[in-house]
């Protein structure tokens, strides 16, 4: 039974990365404006299984011991807000490179890792019911390792798309003007600060009551 949920647990985390959000056009947008090979999608998908994993099991842990003082909805808005600096953050980093192409060069590496972060920050709330009731059931290990597994799923799907991203960007390497090409920093940092100021700002203004 066990091996059938961990399967489960697999499957359900490579489906859950294909639903919105869960930073796809984030991947998508940096991808296209930065110098992102293949590896780095390996890096990235890396990044987002030990981001995600952490994050969940710190916050079921916090859920179990800390449920008066701190309760594991506003813990998963805190980490939107910090996955939201972090975006605005990378997408700046873009744009100050584009615009100062001879002062600032991008570390690639170095914005592949943020966006993993950023991504795996902000836990799916499946992962983290399945924690909780393993926790609750005593069985921390087995729930440990299903919450391993549906990361290591979402991280495959996320690599996967990575990868397609980076052979259309060949494509349009190859079949677009290079003038088309040169503009791809500046809209993929300006999307990806949208997308940052929205998933920072969302958790505040649900907060406030708007």
């Amino acid at each position: 039974m066990e091996l059938v949920f961990t399967i489960t647990a697999f499957i359900l985390g490579m489906l859950h990365a294909l639903e919105p959000g869960h930073g796809k056009s984030v991947l998508a947008a940096y991808v296209l404006g930065t110098k992102a090979d293949i590896k780095d999608a390996i890096t990235l998908g890396v990044t987002i299984t030990l981001s995600h994993t952490s994050v969940v099991f710190i916050l079921g842990i916090l859920s179990i011991y800390l449920m008066k003082s701190v309760s594991a909805e506003i813990a998963h808005d805190l980490m939107s807000v910090v996955g939201g600096a972090i975006l605005i953050g990378v997408g700046l980093w873009i744009l100050n490179s584009y615009f100062h192409p001879h002062e600032h060069k991008i570390d690639t590496k170095k914005g592949v890792i943020a966006i993993g972060l950023s991504a795996g920050l902000i836990p799916c709330p499946a992962a983290l019911a399945v924690l909780l009731f393993s926790i609750a059931e005593g069985n921390v290990l087995n729930g440990l390792i299903y919450v391993v597994v549906f990361s290591i799923g979402l991280a495959i799907s996320l690599t996967t798309l990575s990868v397609l991203f980076i052979k259309s960007k060949m494509f349009m390497q190859k079949y677009a003007g290079s003038e088309k090409i040169s503009k791809l920093p500046l809209i993929s940092g300006t999307i990806i600060i949208l997308i940052g100021l929205y998933t920072l700002g969302h958790p505040i203004l649900e907060f406030v009551g708007f």
